[in-house]
């Protein structure tokens, strides 16, 4: 996380890891420009919806190019080297807290295989429909950056990560903004910005 590029969530686990407080094992994958510039993911997801943005929406055609566009994702691939980096990088350590950046839905991961499917996996959820909404008229994410992080237990899929109100509190006056923790077995694992992200 030290090498990170710094904005949104990653820079304010940084800064909270800085100044002390209890911050999870967190590795930043930024390979989302480098993996789709070599798949050419951006000209042919964008064939997949000519036509689907109109006067109106086809809202047919949309969820018809949306799964295809999920499915050019999770098909495509990382370059071997950048994988093989990925994996002995995890090697060993686990499980694994798989997320978005600036997002508190994860997917849980056992070993670091697992944690390499999630992060294709929440890549290819860039192309759920209303993800596509939401960022339109943009249709390709710029950064996809995810965050793998080592927990000592696995939490469940809803209500894993709990808001931390007292660690909110104190967490907020040291960076001199309002945010809200979360944390899973006393480690600090999301920080929330009232701000965004």
């Amino acid at each position: 996380m030290a090498q990170a590029e710094g904005q949104g969530e990653v820079l304010l686990l940084r800064q909270a890891q800085d100044l002390g407080f209890p911050v999870g094992k967190t590795w930043v994958v930024g390979l989302w420009e480098e993996f789709a510039r070599l798949n050419n993911l951006a000209e042919r997801i964008g064939r997949l919806f000519q036509g689907v943005f109109g006067v109106r929406v086809d809202e047919e055609r949309l969820l018809l190019a949306a799964e295809e566009a999920k499915r050019a994702v999770r098909e495509s691939y990382l370059l071997p080297e950048r994988a093989e980096a990925f994996l002995e990088t995890l090697e060993g350590k686990g499980p694994f807290l798989v997320r978005r950046a600036g997002e508190g839905t994860y997917r849980l991961a056992r070993n670091p295989q697992e944690a390499l499917f999630a992060v294709k996996r929440l890549w290819a959820e860039a192309f759920r429909v209303e993800a596509i909404l939401e960022r339109y008229p943009a249709l390709f994410p710029s950064a996809l950056t995810v965050l793998v992080q080592e927990v000592t237990t696995l939490p469940p899929l809803e209500g894993g990560l709990l808001e931390d109100p007292f660690l909110s509190l104190d967490l907020s006056q040291a960076l001199g903004q309002r945010v809200v923790a979360y944390t899973w077995e006393g480690t600090l694992l999301r920080i929330e910005s009232v701000h965004g992200g």
